[in-house]
C-alpha cells in the first residue's frame, strides 16, 4: 500500500510542476524578437532540452548497472517514447502561444479517456465498470474547467488534442519501456524508471543539438527562459516517471488531470497580481465552477484508487 501512495503523491507533484512548466513555457513563447530565427516557442523547445539532455547524460551514467547493455526489446519503447514525446511538445508550445494555461491544461485531462480507450481497444488490459467511470468523470470534469472560461478556437484545440494522442502513446511505450529494463536487468521499477527518463531525454538532448544551429538560439536569454523551463518540466518527469512506474499509466494520467485544477488556481493568483499577459481575470461565478469541477476531479481520483 505505501508504494501505491507513493505512486500517488509523485503523480500530484508531476501535475504541479507541469503546471507552473506551462505557464512558464507561455510567457517565454509570448516574447518574440525579430533578430532571431524562428519563433520564441521554437527555440525554448529546442534549448531546454539540450539543456535537460545535458543534465540527464551524467544522470543515466551514474543510474546505469554495470556491464549492462540496453535490452533489444527496450529500444523501440524508447525510441517511440521518444518521438511521440517530442510531438506532443511541439504541438502543446504551439498551443501555448495561442491560448492560456489555465485553458489547456484542464484539457489536457482528455488523455486519460484517450488512453484508457487505447488501452481497453488494442491491448489486453481491459479497465472495469468503476475504473471507466473514474476515466469519464474526469473527462467530465476536465471539460467543465474548459466551459468555466473562454472558448478554446478550433485551431489551438486541434492542437490540444494532438497533444493529448501523442502523449498518450508516449506514455504506454514508457511503461513499456520501464518493464523492459526492470525484468531484463533485475532492478526495482523505480530504478528503472529513473534510467528511462534519464536515457529518454539524453536523446532528445542529442535530437536537439543540431537545431541550435537553425534557430540561432545563443543569446543569454534564450538560456534563461530554458533554465526555468527545464528544472519545473524535469521535476515534474522525474515524479511522473516514478508515478508510472508505481501505478501504472492510466490512473497515474487521472492524477496527472488534477494540473488542470493546479492551473486554474495559479492562474487566478497571477491575475491578481496582474500578469494579465498570461492569465486573465475571472469572476467569482467562474471560480465556483471551477471548484465543482475540482470537486469532480478528486471524485474521479478517489473512485479509480478505490479497489487499489
Amino acid at each position: 500500500m505505501r508504494f501505491v501512495w507513493l505512486g500517488v503523491l509523485s503523480g500530484l507533484a508531476a501535475a504541479f510542476f507541469s503546471s507552473l512548466s506551462y505557464l512558464i513555457s507561455r510567457h517565454y513563447g509570448l516574447q518574440q524578437d525579430p533578430r532571431q530565427t524562428g519563433s520564441a516557442s521554437l527555440r525554448l523547445l529546442v534549448c531546454s532540452h539540450v539543456l535537460m539532455g545535458s543534465v540527464c547524460l551524467p544522470l543515466a551514467w551514474a543510474l546505469w548497472p554495470k556491464e549492462m547493455e540496453v535490452p533489444v526489446l527496450a529500444l523501440w519503447p524508447l525510441m517511440s517514447s521518444m518521438t511521440f514525446y517530442l510531438l506532443g511538445q511541439a504541438c502543446l508550445f504551439m498551443a501555448l502561444k495561442q491560448v492560456n494555461a489555465s485553458l489547456v491544461s484542464p484539457l489536457l485531462g482528455l488523455k486519460v479517456l484517450l488512453l484508457a480507450s487505447i488501452v481497453s481497444l488494442f491491448m489486453e488490459h481491459s479497465l472495469d465498470a468503476q475504473q471507466w467511470f473514474a476515466v469519464c468523470l474526469s473527462a467530465v470534469a476536465a471539460m467543465a474547467l474548459r466551459s468555466s472560461g473562454s472558448p478554446v478556437p478550433a485551431g489551438p484545440m486541434a492542437l490540444i488534442l494532438l497533444t493529448c494522442l501523442s502523449f498518450s502513446i508516449a506514455d504506454l511505450c514508457i511503461v513499456e519501456l520501464i518493464d523492459a529494463l526492470s525484468i531484463r536487468w533485475s532492478i526495482s521499477r523505480v530504478h528503472a524508471g529513473a534510467i528511462a527518463m534519464a536515457i529518454t531525454y539524453t536523446l532528445c538532448g542529442i535530437v536537439a543539438l543540431p537545431l541550435l544551429v537553425v534557430f540561432g538560439s545563443w543569446r543569454r536569454s534564450n538560456w534563461l527562459a530554458a533554465t526555468h523551463y527545464s528544472g519545473a518540466w524535469l521535476l515534474s518527469m522525474v515524479s511522473l516517471y516514478v508515478c508510472f512506474a508505481l501505478i501504472g499509466a492510466v490512473f497515474g494520467n487521472v492524477l496527472q488531470s488534477t494540473r488542470g485544477v493546479v492551473s486554474v488556481v495559479l492562474g487566478a493568483l497571477l491575475a491578481q497580481t496582474q500578469w494579465h499577459e498570461l492569465e486573465q481575470q475571472v469572476d467569482r461565478e467562474t471560480l465556483v465552477r471551477r471548484l465543482v469541477a475540482a470537486i469532480l476531479m478528486t471524485g474521479a481520483i478517489a473512485t479509480y484508487a478505490i479497489d487499489r
